[in-house]
């Protein structure tokens, strides 16, 4: 066998030599890409391959250019450089300049050739792509401006990768100035009725929300059609100061839809 010093390398795979110093052409298709259309069998088919063995073997070489070797540990085809060449322009252009440069390695003592690094997809910057974010939350309807800062923020870090908020600092924003809206918890306390009941009329009696299952904004509701005159999404902190949710308030002015239900009094 020939010596380990002189092993041919192609993109970090070694190719294989048998006693004659022939090369393993299974494992310069394994190099390429291993492209079942590309095999050894498929290119020694060809009338131009079969034609380029015959001139070699009548001329240029006394032992056999290409030899099959069929079980064991170094089963496979194997081939004289000359053959190595032309198998690797037929598999493409790009194999045969790899499979150049590698033997030119081999004979000046080079570092083979190593797999190429894939490139590298660069993000678009994050400042750009907040400003860009921030102009589509603008046309939100319904959405106070924390919470439009706050989308912009979540849709820059799901496309750079980068959250604008935290590079600054912060891990969410002050509660807005909320204009006396209340949450159902304080209209409830006006007619004595619990948030659980001053939800279920807002929803079923006076139709001004809808229920929203599976929400993973941290809002349980939506306003109907109906609603928008009377509500407002606001953006709050989450319990532990982590984050931040959205939560429906409501003008004061919806107590009136809840007093014909309201409690009695003691």
């Amino acid at each position: 066998m020939p010596n380990s010093n002189t092993n041919l390398t192609i993109l970090s795979t070694t190719i294989r030599q048998d006693a004659e110093g022939r090369y393993c052409l299974n494992d310069c298709h394994k190099a390429s890409g291993g492209d079942a259309t590309k095999a050894p069998a498929q290119w020694l088919r060809n009338d131009q391959t079969k034609a380029l063995i015959g001139e070699l073997s009548d001329v240029e070489i006394c032992t056999s250019p290409v030899s099959t070797k069929k079980g064991g540990t170094n089963q496979g085809t194997y081939a004289c450089k000359e053959l190595v060449y032309a198998y690797a322009m037929w598999i493409s252009p790009a194999f045969h300049l790899t499979v150049i440069r590698a033997f030119d390695a081999l004979v000046t003592g080079q570092i083979p050739n190593a797999a190429p690094k894939p490139k590298r997809i660069r993000k678009p910057s994050f400042a750009v792509t907040f400003d860009r974010c921030l102009r589509v939350a603008a046309h939100l309807p319904n959405v106070d401006e924390n919470q439009k800062v706050l989308m912009a923020a979540r849709g820059t870090y799901n496309l750079t990768g980068v959250n604008p908020l935290e590079v600054m600092g912060y891990a969410s924003l002050p509660a807005p100035t909320q204009d006396n809206y209340l949450t159902p918890t304080e209209l409830g306390l006006q007619v004595g009725l619990s948030a659980v009941r001053v939800n279920r009329i807002l929803a079923e009696e006076a139709r001004l929300q809808i229920a929203m299952p599976g929400s993973s904004s941290g809002s349980k509701w939506a306003m109907t059609e109906r609603g928008l005159a009377y509500g407002k999404m606001f953006d709050t902190t989450r319990k532990g100061g982590r984050g931040s949710q959205q939560q429906l308030k409501w003008k004061p002015s919806v107590v009136e839809f809840l007093r014909p239900f309201a409690a009695p009094s003691a």
